[in-house]
C-alpha cells in the first residue's frame, strides 16, 4: 500500500509533464482554490478545513514537482513498490534448538535483539593494567 499521495493527479497533469505546464496548471488551481481569489458568492468570507487541505496538498505537489532534484525522487518512489524503499540490510535468523530437559514446543525461528559482532580489520584489543 503506497501512501505517498499522487502529485501528479493533485495538479491535474500527466506524469511526463514539462516544468512549464506543471507551473501552469499550479496557477490555475491557485487561482481558483485560494480564499483570496475564487469566485464563489456564497462564501460569506468563510474558508472551510476541506478548502485549505486541498489549497495545502495543491502547493506542496507544487513544491516537489517543481524542483527537478525532489521530483526525480519522488518519481523513483512511485516507481518502487510499497515497502521497497531504504536501504538493504543484512540479516541472519539463528534458529534456537530446544534445551535438553525441557517439553515445551518452541518455535523454529527466535527473534531478539542483533548481535553486534566487530570487524575484524578495525578490531582493537583493550590494555590491561597487570
Amino acid at each position: 500500500m503506497n501512501t505517498q499521495p499522487d502529485h501528479y493527479a493533485t495538479l491535474h497533469v500527466p506524469p511526463d509533464a514539462t516544468t512549464r505546464e506543471i507551473a501552469r496548471a499550479y496557477r490555475t488551481l491557485l487561482r481558483t482554490h485560494h480564499p483570496d481569489t475564487r469566485q464563489k458568492v456564497d462564501d460569506g468570507d468563510t474558508t472551510s478545513a476541506d478548502d485549505l487541505q486541498e489549497l495545502h496538498a495543491i502547493m506542496q505537489a507544487y513544491v516537489v514537482l517543481s524542483d527537478p532534484g525532489k521530483r526525480a525522487a519522488y518519481d523513483r518512489a512511485r516507481r518502487s513498490p510499497a515497502g521497497a524503499g531504504g536501504t538493504p540490510v543484512k540479516v541472519r535468523v539463528h534458529r534456537n534448538e530446544p534445551r535438553p530437559g525441557t517439553n515445551r514446543e518452541q518455535s523454529p525461528l527466535s527473534f531478539g535483539p542483533p548481535r553486534w559482532e566487530p570487524s575484524s580489520g578495525n578490531l582493537r584489543t583493550p590494555r590491561s593494567n597487570s
